[in-house]
Formats: C-alpha cells, sequence, structure tokens
C-alpha cells in the first residue's frame, strides 16, 4: 500500500546498469519544457543521464525540482520536531490494530530504536521513519538519486534553480491528515515491512524502461487513504501545471525533474497540461 506514496525512496532495489526514465516536452522554440521522472534515491553506479536526457539538460537555462535543496538539517529538524511531536507521547501500540501489534514490536526490536522511541511522534512522522529506517536497512543512498545529481550538475554550470515547493510545504501535507488517515499510514509500513525488495523490484524496471504506464497499474494505492492520494498526487499535480502554463507564457527553456508517480495517470501532472490543450511530445 505504500508503494506509490513512497516512490522517492523505494523504486530502487534492481536498477540495470543503464536506464531509460520516460521524459517529455512541450512548447517549441525559446519557449520549451522538459519534463523528466525522477526518483530521489538509487544504488550508487546507476546510470541514467542519456544522452537525450543531457542535451534537454543543457539547452535548460532553469533546472526545476521539487524542493531546491539541500536544506540547513539544523532547520529542517526544527521543522521536523515542529511539526511532527506530539505533546504528549501516545504509546505507537495504541495506534495500531492488534493483528499488527506483535509484528510492530519485532520490527522496533530488530531497528534498534529505544523502547518508546516512536511514541512521541505524531502518527505520519513515525510511519515516515520506519520507512526510512527500511531503506537504510537495504543499502540505499539518497545522495544518489536523481534529483541530487541533478542540482549538483545546475550549480556547477551556473544554471538557476526554482523549488516547486519546500520542506516544511511537503512534510505539511502529512501533518494536516486526519489522525485515521495517519493510522492506515502506519498500519500500512508496519505491514509491508521487510517486504520492500521483493515489492519493488518490477517497480523499479518499469521506472528504468521509463513505463508510466506499468508504474500507474502499480501504484494505485487510493484505497490506503484517498485524501492522502489527492495531497500528495492530484493537487501537487495541479498546482506543478499551473506553474508550466505560466512558464510557457514567457520565453525560456525549463527542465523540471519532479517524481516519475507524478506521470502517471488520469490524474498526472502530463494528463493535465494534455487537458489544458498543451502539445506535449514523449521524447524517452
Amino acid at each position: 500500500m505504500l508503494r506509490r506514496l513512497f516512490l522517492t525512496f523505494l523504486l530502487l532495489l534492481a536498477a540495470p546498469a543503464w536506464a531509460v526514465p520516460a521524459m517529455w516536452q512541450v512548447g517549441q522554440g525559446k519557449r520549451q519544457i522538459t519534463l523528466y521522472g525522477t526518483i530521489h534515491a538509487l544504488p550508487k553506479g546507476t546510470d541514467w543521464l542519456t544522452p537525450q536526457a543531457a542535451r534537454a539538460f543543457n539547452r535548460a537555462g532553469t533546472l526545476v525540482v521539487e524542493i531546491a535543496g539541500p536544506p540547513d538539517p539544523a532547520a529542517m529538524r526544527a521543522v521536523v520536531m515542529e511539526l511532527g511531536r506530539l505533546p504528549t507521547p501516545v504509546p505507537l501500540a495504541s495506534r495500531l490494530p492488534d493483528d499488527l501489534k506483535p509484528k510492530a514490536d519485532a520490527l522496533l526490536k530488530a531497528t534498534g530504536l529505544p523502547p518508546g522511541a516512536l511514541d512521541g511522534m505524531e502518527s505520519w512522522l513515525a510511519a515516515l521513519t520506519l520507512v526510512q529506517i527500511e531503506v537504510a536497512r537495504a543499502g540505499l543512498d539518497p545522495a544518489a538519486g536523481v534529483d541530487v545529481a541533478l542540482i549538483a550538475r545546475a550549480r556547477a554550470a551556473g544554471k538557476p534553480l526554482v523549488g516547486l515547493e519546500t520542506p516544511r510545504g511537503q512534510l505539511a501535507l502529512f501533518d494536516g491528515l486526519p489522525e485515521a488517515d495517519q493510522r492506515l499510514l502506519l498500519a500500512s509500513a508496519i505491514a509491508d515491512a521487510g517486504k520492500t525488495g521483493e515489492q519493488m523490484q518490477g517497480l523499479v524496471a518499469a521506472w528504468a524502461a521509463g513505463d508510466v504506464e506499468r508504474i500507474l497499474a502499480d501504484f494505485d494505492d487510493a484505497s490506503l487513504s484517498p485524501e492522502l492520494e489527492k495531497r500528495l498526487f492530484r493537487d501537487r499535480n495541479a498546482a506543478w501545471a499551473d506553474w508550466v502554463q505560466a512558464a510557457l507564457k514567457k520565453p525560456g527553456r525549463h527542465f523540471i525533474a519532479v517524481g516519475a508517480a507524478h506521470m502517471a495517470g488520469p490524474h498526472s501532472l502530463i494528463a493535465l497540461l494534455n487537458a489544458r490543450d498543451f502539445k506535449i511530445k514523449r521524447v524517452q
């Protein structure tokens, strides 16, 4: 159930030596935008920047990403503490269905976290913490992610950087969820723990092949929480479509790199732009 929600972390385990992620272009001439589906962490050594993508990046005057980081670690910790800490600790077990409590106990012991370490966290932050631990245990490296590499290239080339969102804004998407939805997220994180590698093998192959339809089929988790799906995907895609529409009214070439899950399905960024009568061409 968490697979789409944590595409940024989990589409990572079987990346081939050479990947060809999906890429589109909208506009033409001096008013052109490249749309590139990313993964925010990868095994070291994954070769994903194809010559065609490199040319599009080099031609662009501006790189546009979800967050133009990296953020200041101290500032980020302060935001997490502000948004994600409970005023009074609530035992994690009390937020879980009975059938998941034994697995939660075993999982917390396996992670090496001290007893009660997650009790002071809001349910959404406890869920994200568990997923991040799973990612780290799998040996995955966010420093090898596509966004990090593109940001480094842009800075080296002197390209301006634009962030569509802020760290606070992204965390607020989770923090604003009703507690019932947060607990669904937490339960799903515990239920899926230990199965990350097996579940993600096919999804990695789909990203590497640019197969957005397969990504859509594998990442339909509105059943987990329609409100969370709306916040994380539909609302953000609509806001990003507004940004693209406004950018195309002025001269400039932009390379927009956002999570690949935002490019698939009837409510995707691509579908929204098509609905606004923009001519979008799949170029990779």
